[in-house]
């Protein structure tokens, strides 16, 4: 009976330990999708055009924020 509890608090455990690793990864996803929003705002500002509403960029994908602003980019550097 011991061993069958050891066992149920370890399960236990490690289904914590899984749900905040995963958890923390999609954390840092938001983080970096948020940073890439703020990115390209500050980039179209540079350019002087309108500054897009974060709300814009709902639902796109970090490699589709981080195409953005490689575009922004190289406007900004053909302009120099």
């Amino acid at each position: 009976m011991y061993d069958t509890r050891e066992k149920a608090i370890r399960d236990q455990q490690w289904i914590l330990n899984a749900a905040r690793r995963e958890g923390r990864e999609e954390g840092e996803i938001k983080g970096r999708e948020e940073g890439e929003i703020k990115l390209i705002q500050t980039l179209q500002e540079i350019l002087g055009g309108p500054v897009s509403d974060a709300a814009v960029f709902q639902g796109r994908s970090l490699e589709q924020l981080r195409a953005m602003t490689e575009e922004l980019r190289k406007k900004i550097q053909r302009r120099t």
